[in-house]
């Protein structure tokens, strides 16, 4: 099995490269070396063509993630997922590769019922996130269309060491790290914690129980952590007192509650989440200096 993955230069692209090097598994990222050092643009289609290795998988990461840039500029954001997403379907169909695992993201907006399952309505509430819903139907179209096998991943919040700076946990820290405080938007606002070796384990297990057709998973721990409670969980760590502020002009409109319905995933690829939220926790302060 030889590997291609798109997006490897980022958190969850990273840690996965270093996952198949650890597990012998022949994989090779999209800054592609055939004698010389090659970055394959995503929005290249002509890029592709480049590539001479014999590829039986697609892991498709590269994306334009943040949400409040997809707003300043949604542009952007539509025209880098949209066309990255059809042209590595474009490069699938031409090279007749038959296996992609396409990572989306949470779709649901606030949601109607809890816990989430995949048949919950959609509701993005981000041009980002919007732009994912798009993409996963170009890939549901082309699994049908050129009987491509196309698993599609929507995490809620994947977290670990090498997480964005600008996501939740990571300005946690570095807040404490430059105030002593955090500001949240709101209080009791929950979220879905999936530390990102379970993640990158529930890859692996797909990659050995590819399902046929195109096939949508939620991902996530299976439970919710108030924010505030993150912010308690690193005070019990590292022995600290932190004030909580809350400052509704961060995120206006925010999604109060996710919990992922992971029974889908759990039954088809026989995977469980392990490291729950405190063990993750310490993993992450561990790692800093």
């Amino acid at each position: 099995m030889k590997v291609f993955v798109t997006g490897h230069r980022g958190f969850i692209g990273t840690s996965l490269m270093e996952c198949f090097h650890k597990e012998a598994i022949p994989a090779f990222p999209d800054s592609y070396q055939n004698g010389k050092n090659m970055d394959i643009n995503i929005l290249n289609r002509d890029k592709f063509q480049h590539i001479d290795e014999d590829v039986d998988v697609i892991i498709h990461l590269a994306a334009k993630t943040s949400i409040t840039k997809s707003l300043e500029n949604p542009y952007d954001t539509y025209y880098n997922n949209l066309f990255g997403t059809l042209n590595v379907l474009n490069f699938a169909k031409e090279r007749k590769i038959s296996k992609i695992i396409n990572l989306s993201t949470y779709v649901y907006g606030n949601p109607i019922y809890l816990p989430i399952d995949e048949q919950h309505p959609v509701n993005p509430h981000s041009p980002y996130n919007k732009s994912k819903v798009i993409s996963e139907n170009l890939c549901k179209y082309h699994s049908e269309d050129y009987k491509i096998d196309i698993v599609t991943l929507r995490p809620f919040y994947i977290y670990g060491p090498l997480s964005n700076p600008h996501s939740f946990i990571p300005s946690v820290i570095q807040q404490i790290k430059e105030n002593g405080n955090v500001s949240l938007s709101y209080e009791n606002t929950k979220r879905d914690f999936l530390f990102i070796d379970d993640f990158v384990n529930l890859l692996l297990k797909i990659l050995y129980r590819f399902p046929q057709g195109y096939n949508v998973y939620n991902v996530g721990y299976g439970k919710s952590n108030r924010l505030e409670d993150i912010v308690y969980m690193i005070e019990k760590i590292k022995n600290l007192k932190i004030p909580i502020k809350y400052d509704k002009s961060i995120r206006s409109n925010d999604i109060v509650d996710m919990i992922a319905d992971n029974s889908l995933a759990i039954k088809t690829f026989n995977w469980y989440p392990e490291i729950d939220i405190e063990k993750g926790l310490k993993c992450i302060l561990d790692n800093i200096k």
